[in-house]
C-alpha cells in the first residue's frame, strides 16, 4: 500500500466517525513510515499529520504534540521546504489552542512570517492574545481587520478598546490604526507609535485623543518641547479630555511648572472628580509644592478611584522617593509596571532600586528597558547611571554614558551621571570641560547648578558666582542654587564673623579641604537623586 493510499484510507475512516480503527492503522502503518529515514521528508510529513489526525479524533492531544515535536525536532527539519515548516507551525497551534495553551499557540504562529499569514492565523493570534491579555492583541485584531473588513469579533474588540466608531466618526481602518498605535506603545515602540499616530492625525485633524497620545510618545521619549505643545493642542481641541492626562501632569512636573500642573488639576477636577487624572495632577502640584503628606493623600485617592491606573502609582513613587522613601517607592513602582509598564515606570523602578542600593535588580530593569528600546539615549544611560554605583563598573559606566551622549547631546542623565563619575575620582578638570561642552544643549537650572558645584570644588568661585546667578535666574525657587551661591559668596567675600571658619580651613592642608568639598558635592542630589 502506497503512502497516499494509506493516507487516504485513514482520512476515511475518520469521516465515517470510526477514530479507533483510523488510530489503529495509523499505529500500525503511519508511524513507522513517518519515522523512516529512507522515506523521502515530504511524505513522512504527510504521513504524520494523517497520524496526528487520528490522535485528535480520540482526543490523544498530548501524544499528537509529542509525535510532532519528536518528528521536527530531528534532522528532518532540515530537508523540509519553508512551506512545509510553516504548516508544521500551524499543526502545533492548533493542538496548542485545543489544550488552551494560548499563549504557546501565539508563539507558534508568530514563526510563521507575516506576509505569509493567512486569515485564519491572524484570527487564532488575535485570539491568544486577547486570551492571555497581550498587548498585541489590538495590533493582531486591527490587522485581521484590515484583512477581512467584515470581521465581527475584531470589531467588537476593537470597539471595546479602541472606542466605537461612533463616537467620533472614525472609519474602521482609523480604529485600528489607533488601535495598532496603542499595541507599539505598549512594547515600547514609541517612535513607531508616534508615526502611525501622525499618519492618522492627517485623517483626524480634529481628535484630541490622537494628539494627546503622540504627545505621550514624545514624552517617553524625553523630547519635552514637543510633547508640551501636543498635550496643549490636544486640549485647545477638547477642552474636556481627560485621557493621557495623568502623564501630561508627569511632564508638567519634570518641566517645574507648578501654576500650570494646579491649572491643569483643577480643570480637570471640575470636570469630572470620579475620573484620577484631575487628582494625580493635584498630587504632583502638591508634590512641587513641598507638600508630602497631602500629595500623598491625594495620590492614594486617584489610586482608590482607578486601581488600574499605572500613572497614580507612579505619582505616588515619585512622591515618596521626593521624601526619602525608597522602600515604599520601589514597591510602588513595580505596582505601576504591572499594570502598564513605560518608559516612565522602568525609570522609577530603577531608580528607586538603586537609592535602596538593590543594583542588582536596578541592571536587570535597566538592561531591559536598552533591550526594548535601543536607540534610546536615555535607556543607555541608565545603564551607565546604575553601573556607575559599582566601582568595578566605572569604567564601563563612563563609556555608556559616553555613548548616551554621543547620540544625544541633549540627555540630561548621561551628563549629570558622568559628571559625578568625574568628580568622584577627582578629575574636576574633566567634569568641568565636560559640562562646559554640553551645558549649550542643556540650559537649565538644574544643569547650571551642577556646573556651578563643579566649579565651587575646582575652586573657580567667580565663575561659579556667576552660573548660580544664571541658575537662580532661570528659577528663583532652586534653593541647591541658592545655598551655592551663599558658600561661595561667603568664600569670595569672609566677613568677621566668618574668620575663624577660614582660619580652620587654613590649618588644614589642601587635600583634606578639597576631599570635604568633594565628599559634599557627592552627597549632593546631583549623584543621587536626580541622577535617573
Amino acid at each position: 500500500m502506497t503512502s497516499q493510499v494509506l493516507i487516504d484510507e485513514i482520512q476515511q475512516l475518520l469521516d465515517s466517525d470510526l477514530g479507533d480503527s483510523a488510530l489503529q492503522l495509523a499505529e500500525l502503518e503511519c508511524r513507522p513510515r513517518a519515522f523512516d529515514k529512507l522515506v523521502p521528508a515530504a511524505e513522512r510529513l504527510a504521513l504524520l499529520r494523517a497520524y496526528c489526525r487520528s490522535l485528535h479524533a480520540v482526543k490523544q492531544h498530548r501524544t499528537a504534540l509529542r509525535a510532532i515535536t519528536e518528528f521536527i525536532s530531528g534532522p528532518v527539519r532540515g530537508q523540509l521546504a519553508a512551506e512545509d515548516l510553516e504548516e508544521v507551525a500551524r499543526d502545533i497551534s492548533d493542538v496548542r489552542w485545543t489544550l488552551g495553551e494560548h499563549d504557546m499557540c501565539l508563539a507558534q504562529l508568530r514563526q510563521i512570517p507575516r506576509a505569509h499569514r493567512t486569515v485564519r492565523d491572524v484570527a487564532r493570534m488575535a485570539r491568544s492574545a486577547a486570551a492571555v491579555q497581550s498587548g498585541e492583541a489590538a495590533e493582531l485584531y486591527a490587522e485581521l481587520l484590515r484583512r477581512q473588513p467584515n470581521a465581527g469579533e475584531a470589531l467588537v474588540f476593537l470597539s471595546a478598546h479602541g472606542g466605537p466608531r461612533a463616537a467620533d466618526g472614525s472609519s474602521y481602518h482609523d480604529v485600528a490604526s489607533l488601535t495598532a498605535a496603542r499595541g507599539m506603545m505598549q512594547r515600547l515602540e514609541y517612535r513607531k507609535a508616534a508615526a502611525e499616530l501622525q499618519r492618522l492625525a492627517r485623517r483626524q485633524r480634529a481628535n484630541a485623543q490622537v494628539v494627546a497620545l503622540q504627545a505621550t510618545c514624545h514624552y517617553m521619549l524625553d523630547e519635552s518641547r514637543k510633547a508640551h505643545l501636543l498635550y496643549e493642542r490636544a486640549r485647545a481641541l477638547d477642552a474636556a479630555l481627560v485621557q493621557e492626562m495623568g502623564a501630561y501632569s508627569g511632564l508638567l512636573m519634570q518641566l517645574g511648572d507648578t501654576y500650570a500642573a494646579y491649572g491643569l488639576g483643577s480643570e480637570l477636577l471640575k470636570a469630572d472628580q470620579t475620573r484620577p487624572e484631575g487628582w494625580i495632577a493635584m498630587a504632583r502640584y502638591l508634590q512641587m509644592s513641598g507638600q508630602t503628606q497631602e500629595a500623598l493623600a491625594i495620590a492614594w485617592k486617584a489610586q482608590a478611584l482607578a486601581p488600574g491606573c499605572a500613572e497614580a502609582y507612579c505619582a505616588e513613587g515619585s512622591i515618596q522617593l521626593a521624601g526619602g522613601s525608597a522602600e515604599e517607592a520601589a514597591e510602588v513602582f513595580l505596582k505601576a509596571h504591572a499594570l502598564a509598564r513605560s518608559a516612565q515606570t522602568y525609570r522609577g523602578v530603577v531608580e528607586a532600586h538603586v537609592r535602596c542600593g538593590r543594583y542588582k535588580e536596578a541592571f536587570v530593569h535597566a538592561k531591559e528597558l536598552a533591550e526594548l528600546m535601543p536607540a534610546h539615549a536615555a535607556a543607555l544611560a541608565m545603564v551607565g547611571v546604575v553601573l556607575s554605583h559599582s566601582a568595578e563598573g566605572h569604567d564601563k559606566a563612563a563609556r555608556l554614558l559616553q555613548a548616551a551622549l554621543d547620540a544625544d547631546p541633549r540627555c540630561t542623565e548621561a551628563l549629570a551621571a558622568l559628571a559625578s563619575l568625574h568628580v568622584a575620582s577627582q578629575q574636576l578638570d574633566a567634569a568641568v570641560a565636560l559640562l562646559e561642552r554640553y551645558l549649550p544643549d542643556n540650559e537649565t537650572d538644574d544643569m547650571y547648578t551642577r556646573y556651578a558645584d563643579v566649579l565651587t570644588l575646582a575652586n573657580e568661585l567667580p565663575k561659579a558666582a556667576v552660573n548660580y546667578t544664571v541658575a537662580l535666574e532661570l528659577n528663583p525657587a532652586n534653593e541647591r542654587a541658592k545655598i551655592g551661591f551663599d558658600r561661595v559668596d561667603r568664600l569670595m567675600h569672609p566677613s568677621a564673623d566668618d574668620d575663624d571658619d577660614v582660619a580652620e580651613d587654613a590649618e588644614q592642608p589642601d587635600d583634606d579641604v578639597a576631599d570635604q568639598r568633594t565628599g559634599e558635592f557627592e552627597r549632593s542630589d546631583m549623584s543621587d537623586d536626580e541622577m535617573l
